[in-house]
């Protein structure tokens, strides 16, 4: 089936093997020789595991090259799944103790991008993630780098944690950053309440929310994103493997759906949670019982939730039914 995913990390979304070749590039002497003893690093305890392992296999991306290299290879390995367009967080920030600083990374994941577009044929927006962690106070100065890629990097983003960085804080870079034509996205909702959410929707004014399943917690909220259509990127393998959602049983993917909120289903860090988009609608179907005709609805949700110009839009929806028309 044709897909669209939407919360997707660059840096989450490596393959095994690229990693795998960096860690004997830059640690010879370690002892993760395989790809079975790399895997073993991302079987997480918790949220703060992860960010964990998140930060360590961060040390094995240092030049230019590994950047734009990964970033084709991810684009590459998300073709094969016939995902016919990608919106993609990265965080060029994130590397400063080890990469070629945010510019270099920024000008290297780009062109692994447009490489990988041109190559594989799948639209591609990149939406750089300014990162909670990194402080509401630098956050102005991150806008200021992107401004020159205007028009290649199509909005901001904020993800990293909620709760010792609540949203408001950064209420005057989201502003300015609307106005200067960026879309905008938050992570809320996912290891806080519905309160975070509520901050991101009524203080940062963002387009879409990344997770959001705290919303269960409040009705009322329930209501207004259902009301005004405000799409949720729902991860739910991500949720379990970080844990904070127990069990598939307890995940409200289902009840969001059937109560009409605009969801999109997403990888969000698919090689560190061993998950494929294409793994992740198998699980919907198994464990909640989407049939064909929600996986079809769940793809024009993404569609319209996506931040595609219309003539892109109008493309993608005759590639969504042609390849229903001729899975059917």
């Amino acid at each position: 089936m044709p897909k669209i995913e939407l919360h997707c990390h660059l840096e989450g979304a490596f393959t095994l093997d690229f990693l795998l070749s960096r860690i004997h590039k830059y640690e010879p002497e370690s002892e993760i020789r395989d790809l079975e003893t790399l895997r073993k690093q991302f079987v997480f305890g918790d949220f703060d595991h992860f960010i964990r392992s998140w930060v360590w296999k961060n040390r094995y991306f240092r030049t230019a090259e590994d950047f734009r290299d990964s970033t084709y290879l991810v684009i590459e390995s998300l073709a094969r799944q016939n995902v016919i367009a990608l919106e993609a967080f990265f965080s060029p920030w994130d590397f400063d103790a080890w990469g070629p600083g945010a510019e270099a990374i920024i000008e290297a994941t780009l062109e692994g991008k447009e490489a990988a577009e041109k190559d594989f044929g799948i639209p591609v927006n990149l939406i750089a993630d300014l990162v909670r962690n990194h402080g509401h106070e630098k956050a102005e100065d991150k806008l200021k780098q992107l401004a020159p890629y205007k028009g290649r990097i199509c909005g901001i983003g904020l993800g990293g944690d909620e709760t010792h960085f609540p949203a408001f804080r950064f209420e005057d870079v989201f502003r300015l950053a609307r106005s200067q034509g960026f879309h905008t996205v938050a992570h809320a909702g996912e290891t806080e309440g519905p309160y975070s959410i509520w901050d991101a929707v009524s203080r940062l004014n963002v387009e879409r929310i990344g997770h959001g399943i705290t919303a269960i917690q409040n009705r009322e909220l329930m209501k207004i994103l259902r009301d005004r259509q405000i799409p949720l990127e729902i991860c739910p393998t991500s949720n379990l493997k970080t844990q904070v959602v127990k069990s598939a049983r307890e995940h409200p993917v289902k009840i969001f759906y059937d109560e009409g909120l605009l969801i999109t289903i997403n990888s969000d860090d698919p090689t560190m949670f061993n998950q494929t988009l294409t793994e992740e609608f198998q699980f919907i179907c198994r464990e909640y019982g989407f049939q064909a005709d929600d996986l079809d609805r769940l793809t024009h949700y993404a569609l319209k939730a996506s931040f595609f110009t219309p003539d892109i839009k109008t493309k993608l929806q005759k590639t969504i039914e042609n390849d229903w028309d001729n899975l059917t």
